[in-house]
């Protein structure tokens, strides 16, 4: 086997992060077009206290 033709562990993890954080992104742009401000503010506050 080559060095060359085997993936790391280590770009399929940033990938991961990178689209989790994308669809964090979305899916937050998504509640604040639909209910406002308000809907993320008190979903922050639910889990935070």
């Amino acid at each position: 086997m080559t060095p060359g033709t085997t993936i790391g562990w280590r770009p399929v993890l940033l990938w991961g992060l990178a689209s989790l954080v994308v669809a964090a992104t979305v899916v937050s742009f998504i509640l604040w077009g639909l209910n406002g401000p308000a809907y993320l503010v008190d979903l922050i506050a639910a889990y935070c206290l």
